[in-house]
């Protein structure tokens, strides 16, 4: 499995982008909001979920881990597709989204492109009571700052949640710990971000 993609924006589509990895080109479908922020022939890190079909293999990244929590959490609703949940990840954040489903606000989800009212109450059905940890943190990566416009600390980030850590833990260890160690590479940030999570509170 992929889990995130790291590489130089060499084309920008309505879309996705084109991503060039190591001299491998990647088409990475984005939300609007994302494909905004992409610059031609700069860096960019995007983590990355893989649709698999019979007769495609899609990726879809986002810069920011919170969007991607979005992400899982829309498309793990049947009858809720990657269409679907890119559209709303197009139109709102991922706070503005959790507070319009704690607001159970059917009409604010009926914003995106595509997303009628019918769709819109099976989302705020199924995810008002079975996912509040997860709106929690993605409330809270919300406000925090952002690891995502730095390519070390995104994916330090995407590792720590990879082991498990939670989103909002994982991204909280990693910006204290930048801020500590500001020019460390990949192995020496995690270090520095593991010994901080496994040191004892008091």
């Amino acid at each position: 499995m992929i889990a995130w993609l790291s590489g130089i924006t060499r084309w920008l589509g309505g879309d996705h982008v084109v991503l060039d990895v190591h001299g491998v080109g990647y088409q990475v479908f984005v939300h609007e909001r994302d494909a905004a922020r992409a610059r031609l022939n700069e860096p960019l890190v995007v983590h990355i979920r893989m649709t698999v079909r019979e007769d495609a293999l899609t990726l879809y990244g986002f810069v920011d881990p919170a969007d991607r929590e979005v992400y899982d959490a829309l498309t793990n609703i049947p009858g809720v597709g990657p269409k679907a949940a890119m559209a709303l990840l197009s139109t709102y954040t991922p706070g503005q989204l959790a507070s319009a489903i704690h607001r159970q606000n059917a009409v604010e989800l009926t914003k995106a492109k595509g997303v009628g009212k019918k769709l819109a109450d099976l989302i705020l059905l199924k995810l008002k009571d079975k996912l509040p940890v997860a709106l929690e943190d993605i409330i809270a990566i919300s406000a925090k700052p952002k690891t995502s416009d730095d390519p070390v600390a995104a994916e330090v980030q995407s590792a720590l949640q990879n082991l498990g850590y939670r989103p909002n833990v994982a991204q909280e260890a990693v910006v204290q710990a930048r801020a500590l160690q500001p020019t460390a590479n990949f192995d020496a940030l995690l270090r520095v971000v593991l010994a901080s999570l496994r040191r004892p509170v008091g």
